[in-house]
């Protein structure tokens, strides 16, 4: 019995901190997996919850890929219900045959997104995400939908006015609301967060498609206001040829350094030369900005370019190189000519 309660605490400590988590459904070359370790400790929730009943546990449903300031709005209306939780579902667009595509927000920077929104929400508290399998759900009605929150323990739900769940989507905010009052749950339908300027095609509230969007079209200062802050873009540098290629820009006679954005774990935004903000092997989680430099930079013919004397610490870049966009300079490319990738 004392190994079944001691074994039930860590399985509530690892879904509440983060830690132990998966993250290989992210890469966007994988399938998803049934099975996963994110999935299968979720599910134990229903067992883990009672070793710990301090505190409610209240999640937020929906897609996060921009973790946008709509987002945030459900978190913090979240945190005012119990312990926030960010649920979305993984391997949908493999699932459904979707083109799988760069997400708005690098997976290896949402531990600092999370903890921006943290700080922000104060009095201690901390936001969480989980993340479940789509294949293992995506069969079920809105009713058993909404049964299997119940046996997971939650306490409270926090969706958007336009939430939409179960089997073809056939759930709607309302049904949400009903069958959560049947089985005792609090549900909280968030309205949308607008954005600055409406748009004729994609509305006026804000979006992940929207930030995609202002992303295509450089338009910086659009994206930042959607997304509630500089929109980072994450360089992976770990491999050899990155390693090799950074080397060679390094040691030559010449002053820029160049990445490829074949190497991106998120969206960039359109060619062009910004004023940024640069991490070298940002640890994650940080908010800080203690080792970050301001400069320049320019995107063209799939190469994000830099000064590398600004950049002195790129030199020792092992891992990945993080660039916050702070505003578009000139829509001037290399040589006058864009060159998308």
């Amino acid at each position: 019995m004392m190994m079944m309660m001691m074994k039930k605490r860590f399985l509530v400590r690892e879904l509440r901190t983060g830690r132990g988590k998966d993250e290989r459904w992210r890469r966007r070359d994988e399938k998803p997996r049934e099975g996963c370790i994110i999935y299968d400790l979720f599910l134990a929730f229903m067992f883990a919850f009672e070793a710990d009943t301090s505190k409610a546990l209240s999640v937020c449903l929906g897609k996060f890929d921009a973790m946008h300031a709509g987002h945030f709005a459900l978190a913090a209306r979240a945190a005012a219900l119990g312990e926030p939780v960010m649920v979305s579902f993984s391997g949908m667009a493999q699932v459904l045959g979707w083109g799988v595509k760069l997400p708005v927000t690098a997976p290896s920077d949402r531990a600092r997104v999370l903890a921006l929104w943290s700080a922000k929400l104060g009095d201690g508290v901390v936001v969480g995400e989980h993340s479940i399998a789509f294949g293992g759900v995506r069969a079920k009605t809105p009713e058993e939908f909404v049964d299997m929150l119940v046996d997971m323990g939650v306490n409270a739900i926090v969706a958007g006015e336009n939430y939409r769940f179960g089997y073809k989507a056939a759930g709607d905010a309302a049904a949400l609301q009903g069958f959560g009052a049947k089985r005792g749950l609090k549900v909280e339908v968030v309205n949308l967060v607008r954005a600055a300027e409406p748009d004729a095609t994609l509305g006026d509230q804000v979006s992940s498609t929207r930030v995609r969007a202002a992303l295509q079209r450089g338009d910086i200062v659009a994206a930042n206001e959607m997304l509630g802050r500089e929109h980072r873009l994450v360089v992976d540098v770990s491999g050899v040829a990155a390693q090799n290629s950074l080397r060679v820009a390094l040691e030559g006679d010449g002053e820029l350094a160049l990445l490829s954005l074949e190497n991106a774990e998120n969206v960039p935004p359109m060619d062009g030369q910004y004023k940024v903000r640069i991490t070298v092997d940002p640890s994650p989680g940080d908010i800080s900005q203690a080792n970050a430099v301001e400069t320049s930079c320019s995107i063209s013919y799939g190469r994000l370019t830099m000064n590398k004397y600004d950049v002195s610490d790129i030199r020792f870049a092992r891992r990945a190189v993080a660039v916050d966009f702070l505003s578009r300079s000139s829509k001037s490319y290399a040589n006058g000519v864009s060159g998308r990738w």
